[in-house]
């Protein structure tokens, strides 16, 4: 009995695993290219097109910090296994070194996992014509989502209809913890001028001190420049 037990949880564990995987890549366009990369990355969206991918990709800019004028693609809601099996994973590499390798250098890129009970979105989500992309090091995962949860009411209260928390697998610091709160406006996106505040705040309340950085940037998304499937 205490086997059918353990092994029905460890399904259940698995189940909510699968689907909230996400992996995002940067691209920096070459001086005097950027144009030149956004008509070739368009092709290569419409190589998927074409090749029947029935994932979604969301195409964004930096526009603000160090990383000003990054591209940011992504795609959301996989299981890990989903990775094992790309559309043409030759032939989508052969077409990206004619459409956008030329233009634009590679930056990395990185996994992250969706953390479904510290998020919320509206049917806008992440086409949001903006998104604050807040990056938490933490020195303590556990504790780090108990001031998220906090946050994440805050931001409920204040209005906000997208927060959206992720925390990094692969390819980068996994003590970092990563929020993308929606925006569809400047005036709206002044909600969170007071965000460090907020968080000492709630650091305070939970007498905890786990927080070790803070950055962020915003992203501006371009539909033209994304292939979603519809739901």
């Amino acid at each position: 009995m205490r086997f059918i037990v353990f092994l029905l949880l460890l399904i259940s564990g698995n189940t909510l695993a699968q689907g909230n995987v996400a992996h995002f890549s940067y691209w920096k366009p070459k001086p005097a290219q950027a144009s030149h990369f956004e008509s070739g990355y368009k092709k290569h969206l419409q190589w998927h097109r074409d090749h029947h991918d029935k994932w979604s990709w969301y195409g964004w800019y930096i526009i603000s910090g160090t990383r000003d004028d990054v591209f940011v693609d992504a795609t959301f809601n996989h299981s890990w296994s989903d990775f094992d099996h790309p559309v043409s994973p030759a032939e989508d590499g052969a077409d990206n070194t004619l459409n956008t390798y030329p233009y634009a250098d590679f930056m990395g890129g990185y996994k992250l996992v969706n953390l479904p009970a510290l998020s919320f979105a509206d049917s806008t989500g992440l086409r949001s014509k903006f998104l604050r992309m807040i990056n938490l090091t933490v020195h303590d995962i556990v504790d780090g989502k108990k001031v998220v949860e906090q946050l994440k009411s805050r931001c409920q209260s204040a209005g906000i209809k997208t927060f959206l928390t992720f925390k990094m697998v692969d390819g980068g610091n996994l003590s970092q913890l990563l929020l993308f709160i929606g925006f569809n406006s400047f005036g709206e996106a002044g909600r969170l001028e007071n965000l460090q505040d907020d968080l000492s705040a709630i650091q305070h309340a939970l007498q905890l001190n786990v927080i070790t950085s803070i950055t962020a940037e915003t992203l501006a998304f371009r539909a033209d420049m994304s292939l979603l499937q519809k739901q």
